[in-house]
């Protein structure tokens, strides 16, 4: 299988809609309202323009499978914060960890980046799962940071270095 980050096509809006109205996708999104395609187009115009912000697709057998967002990218300081989502699709078939790893592939080989970090929702298990399983540690939390029906729950934040991912993936 060839496991690869691509550019987003304008053929993807519509499928990258439908990945982020998805009621799992959104309970785990830090706003989780639904949105039409007028606004997604408004908001990827402001993605496009920001050279603080990357957003690719990640494709198995070019078949476009997620979507990766690259947010506050700092070159100066060589970091930036991580996040990603598998279309329903092909969710449970194992190419979470594929994603991720092409993903930090590309943060600390093509952006030279130094450090990677992530948040995540204390109930998102499987992502957790993934995270530590890729070597991502938990360097605190955020208290009582999200709300979802009806109940405060936390977030994780979690981090990776180059040399960890390097001793890791080799």
């Amino acid at each position: 299988m060839k496991f690869e980050l691509r550019p987003v096509h304008y053929d993807d809006h519509q499928w990258l809609i439908d990945l982020h109205n998805d009621p799992i996708v959104l309970r785990n999104l830090t706003n989780p309202e639904p949105i039409t395609f007028e606004k997604h187009m408004e908001w990827w115009q402001s993605i496009i323009e920001n050279k603080k912000e990357l957003r690719l697709i990640f494709t198995v057998d070019d078949v476009a499978v997620g979507f990766t967002k690259f947010y506050s990218i700092d070159r100066a300081n060589r970091n930036c914060v991580l996040g990603a989502d598998i279309h329903k699709n092909f969710r449970g078939k194992g190419y979470a960890k594929h994603m991720w790893s092409c993903m930090l592939d590309h943060c600390f080989d093509n952006l030279n980046l130094h450090r990677v970090s992530l948040t995540t929702a204390s109930y998102n298990i499987i992502g957790y799962k993934v995270y530590s399983g890729l070597g991502f540690k938990v360097e605190g939390s955020l208290k009582e940071s999200l709300l979802r029906d009806g109940q405060y729950h936390d977030q994780y934040c979690m981090y990776m270095l180059k040399e960890m991912w390097k001793n890791a993936s080799t």
